[in-house]
């Protein structure tokens, strides 16, 4: 989400924490709609050699590299896209999954249309209860996407690959969504193919975009759903600051609803949500699109320009790639593996 080399940096003293909160669940399976096998598709190689004492963030950086400066710009529709589907794909499968393909066909408004898909692949835990992961592939066709959003895919696939032998307390379903860009394509549909038997099964979803660039980390969602309050209290353990704004507060001035990301399907169904995305509310506009000092970017924005590369990032923020892999990696991890909802200790 390079020319210049990206570092990892090491972060140590993890703690596990366990956190109860409020919540129910029926006890069923998730039952999706038929999607295609991916057979015996093979493509790029993930990194090797990860084990438990790797740096977190250390694989997401490969991923990044390989995602933002080697493929570049997935316009959804087109061949880059296809080419990171299949390299999501690929990175799953090695990782252990078995791999699911959801393809969709996108109706532009200029009433053309093409195909893209979503990528599925589930970590089964000690309850069928199931908690989606989910961040967009594609990008525009400004710069090469390493904000918006190949840092939270890297992010997504170095999780799934760290917890496919862990022992999660949730079913944990990781969702890379296509097409985003044009209408949030990939996430609608995707929504719109879980059964009610499914919906009542679903703890939340965790959405991650943006996660690279901005000046700040957020955390959007309401007080008193569990996975927004579960990843504000790892977060508080490990000393992670994250400024929060609720549900309410994305949309916009005049109450209207904001479809900005892919939570606003799981939003609009009733699905509780988290949303993680890095930026600057107190700049610009203060709407949150503005992501850093006017000095960078676009007047402090990169998603959808020219400066969202790997190569500007990493030269006008040194350092900052490498935390947020590495911190943000380390949060989900313990927040999917340590937190409890009662009844379930």
């Amino acid at each position: 989400m390079t020319s210049d080399p990206i570092l990892p940096v090491m972060l140590t003293g993890l703690l596990l924490s366990i956190f109860i909160c409020p919540w129910t669940w029926a006890d069923e399976t998730i039952d999706y709609v038929p999607v295609l096998d991916t057979g015996s598709l093979t493509g790029h190689e993930i990194l090797d050699g990860m084990d438990d004492t790797s740096p977190f963030g250390n694989s997401a950086q490969g991923y990044l590299i390989t995602l933002a400066d080697e493929i570049g710009a997935r316009v959804a529709g087109t061949d880059k896209e296809e080419e990171a589907r299949d390299y999501i794909i690929s990175t799953l499968k090695q990782s252990g999954y078995e791999v699911s393909v959801q393809p969709f066909t996108v109706t532009t408004q200029e009433d053309e249309t093409y195909e893209s898909a979503n990528i599925i692949t589930t970590k089964q835990g000690e309850n069928d209860a199931t908690i989606i992961v989910g961040a967009h592939y594609d990008s525009v066709d400004d710069g090469d996407g390493a904000d918006d959003n190949a840092g939270s895919v890297a992010i997504l696939l170095e999780l799934a690959q760290r917890l496919v032998n862990e022992e999660t307390p949730y079913t944990i379903q990781f969702v890379a969504f296509g097409s985003e860009e044009e209408d949030l394509d990939g996430s609608r549909y995707f929504v719109s193919t879980i059964t009610p038997s499914a919906r009542k099964n679903l703890v939340g979803m965790i959405n991650l975009d943006g996660l690279l660039a901005g000046d700040n980390l957020y955390l959007y969602g309401d007080t008193g759903v569990f996975i927004r309050d579960c990843i504000l209290s790892t977060a508080s353990v490990h000393d992670i600051f994250l400024e929060t704004r609720t549900a309410r507060e994305l949309d916009y001035e005049d109450g209207s609803h904001c479809d900005c990301a892919d939570y606003a399907p799981f939003e609009q169904r009733g699905i509780p949500f988290a949303y993680l995305e890095a930026t600057n509310w107190d700049i610009g506009d203060e709407d949150g699109w503005t992501q850093v000092d006017l000095m960078y970017g676009d007047e402090g924005v990169i998603r959808h320009t020219p400066y969202d590369t790997l190569q500007y990032l990493d030269r006008v923020f040194p350092g900052r790639i490498d935390e947020r892999l590495e911190i943000l990696t380390m949060l989900l991890y313990e927040s999917l593996t340590g937190c409890i909802m009662p009844g379930d200790e």
